[in-house]
């Protein structure tokens, strides 16, 4: 559901001065973009990455080495005097992330990926940036991914870890709740998921080009995907028969997963989305704020043009990205009051 989809329906069950409120929630913060240094990361990973992601799209099925990709985030470095601690969860391993700027807020992280890559090293530089920047104790979550696990095992994971922090003795206002692209899905369907299991609401939600809707039917006609420099417009086409046959071979509904964006979001937290209007999940940012917001919950969209997917990963060379994390870190000030506590691993 575009953004003008769901002004369409709210219109039909809404006064007009709502629906002329709820609209002006949902527009969008407008943020520049096109650096020197962004238009040289458009041109690499067009070259490099989106063909290859065109390749698997044609053969998502065979035995690829998924795992080697993760290895790729060694080159970035993370945080000087990052540290990192194991985390047993019931069904998958988690790292604890913090640098000398931790204080009193704990992020549950759900890294990116398609669902199919990432892991101990890929986010690693991100994720140190993030828990700098927002003076967090970081739980990176590994969660179990495609294709020997379905997507609901990356959300059961995702659960498990928000409702281990709490248990450790961190309340939920301390706690926000953040990912990247697939990370971005999992984000709010973690909450929803802590929501159904009757466990308090995190003090807020962040996502970065959040991957939303499964079905990649609007996404391809957009004029984002004839822009974006990471996915081919058959990328949906493999991801799909990677998710189906994983929900067949674990004995589920041969159905895609839920879109968020089409749950009841009602009660949710105060929630930041930041995307590309350049990237091919622009629009699910944009669908994913409008339901928020028309479900009553504090959203903010952020949309910088001519970036990558995911460009935040690239703070620290990006201008973009690191205006992006700083926004991120405003945002957690707003959503955190400050106040002690101590996480047990």
């Amino acid at each position: 559901m575009r953004t003008s989809e769901a002004r369409t329906q709210l219109s039909l069950v809404v006064s007009p001065e709502t629906e002329e409120r709820i609209e002006r929630q949902a527009r969008p913060t407008q943020f520049g973009g096109g650096s020197p240094q962004s238009r040289v990361l458009s041109k690499v990973l067009r070259n490099t990455v989106r063909p290859f992601i065109s390749v698997w799209s044609r053969a998502p099925l065979l035995p690829w080495p998924y795992f080697v990709v993760d290895y790729a985030g060694l080159l970035l470095k993370p945080v000087r005097g990052t540290t990192y601690e194991q985390l047993r969860l019931p069904h998958c391993k988690a790292e604890v992330l913090r640098t000398p700027q931790t204080e009193d807020r704990v992020i549950v992280y759900l890294h990116g990926g398609a669902f199919v890559v990432g892991g101990r090293f890929l986010h690693r530089s991100l994720m140190s940036r993030i828990a700098d920047g927002t003076r967090s104790t970081l739980v990176a979550v590994g969660y179990r991914q495609l294709p020997h696990h379905p997507v609901s095992a990356s959300v059961a994971d995702g659960l498990d870890a928000y409702r281990h922090v709490l248990d450790s003795g961190v309340p939920a206002s301390k706690v926000m709740i953040m990912g990247d692209s697939a990370g971005g899905y999992l984000t709010f369907q973690v909450a929803l998921a802590a929501r159904a299991a009757g466990l308090p609401m995190p003090a807020g939600l962040v996502a970065m080009s959040p991957l939303i809707d499964f079905d990649g039917t609007t996404k391809v006609e957009a004029d984002s995907a004839s822009t974006c420099a990471v996915f081919p417009l058959n990328c949906f086409d493999g991801l799909t028969r990677v998710v189906l046959r994983a929900a067949r071979r674990a004995g589920e509904d041969q159905a895609l997963p839920d879109a968020p964006s089409r749950a009841e979001l009602r009660g949710l937290p105060p929630s930041l989305i930041q995307v590309s209007s350049a990237e091919m999940v622009h629009p699910d940012a944009e669908s994913m704020a409008a339901a928020l917001v028309t479900a009553g919950v504090d959203c903010d969209l952020q949309v910088w043009d001519h970036q990558v997917h995911v460009f935040q990963a690239a703070a620290g060379f990006l201008p973009e990205a690191d205006e992006a994390l700083a926004e991120i870190a405003d945002f957690a000030d707003q959503v955190i009051p400050d106040g002690p506590w101590a996480l047990e691993a």
